[in-house]
C-alpha cells in the first residue's frame, strides 16, 4: 500500500463514525502516530491527497489540520486513482516511445 493510500485510510478510520465525517478536523501528529510514518512524511501525503481533492487542510492553533472530503470517503472505500507526487526539484524523465 502506498503511503498516500495508508493516510488516507488513516483519516477515514478516525472520522467513519461520524454521521458527518467530513466535517471532523485531524491533525497531522495523531496522523502519524496512527499510521506509524513520520510527520514529514504525511505532511507530504497530505499535500498529494488535497491536490487530488481527497482532503482539504484548514488552519489549526499550531499546526495545520485535515478533513476528509466526500472524495476522500469514496477514495477510501474503493481506491481508483494512482497517487503521484510531483517535485519541481526532481524532473520527470519521460520515456522516447
Amino acid at each position: 500500500m502506498r503511503e498516500e493510500e495508508k493516510v488516507l485510510k488513516t483519516v477515514y478510520g478516525l472520522v467513519k463514525g461520524d454521521p458527518s465525517p467530513v466535517h471532523l478536523p485531524v491533525s497531522l501528529v495523531t496522523m502519524s502516530q496512527i499510521a506509524d510514518l513520520p510527520l514529514e512524511q504525511v505532511q507530504k501525503c497530505c499535500r498529494v491527497l488535497e491536490n487530488h481533492g481527497c482532503l482539504i487542510s484548514g488552519k489549526g492553533i499550531s499546526e495545520p489540520i485535515y478533513y476528509i472530503t466526500r472524495m476522500g470517503v469514496n477514495e477510501a472505500l474503493n481506491p481508483t486513482l494512482p497517487f503521484y507526487i510531483y517535485s519541481s526539484a526532481m524532473p520527470q524523465l519521460r520515456k522516447r516511445a
